[in-house]
């Protein structure tokens, strides 16, 4: 486990937006709240998926940080 780098500091700034959207992409819930999100995803159909983005954010806009990832095996996993 020593050769395990990250790129982020331990607490970051950053601004964690999670989505979950149905089988068909649309958007069935978006937030700041994993535990919501988490949530969400018990009650959405089968075959949904959670994504997260970070965002860097001052007083007036919102910016991406890096790419959306798909992190629905890793809640699916956690969850079990």
């Amino acid at each position: 486990m020593s050769n395990i780098y990250t790129i982020h500091p331990k607490k970051s700034d950053l601004i964690l937006f999670y989505e979950v959207l149905t089988p068909e992409g649309e958007n069935e819930w978006g937030g700041a709240n994993a535990e919501h999100c988490i949530q969400w995803l018990s009650l959405a159909p089968s075959g949904s998926r959670v994504l997260v983005s970070a965002w860097d954010s001052d007083e007036e806009d919102a910016h991406l940080v890096g790419q959306t990832i798909d992190i629905t095996e890793i809640v699916r996993a956690a969850s079990l």
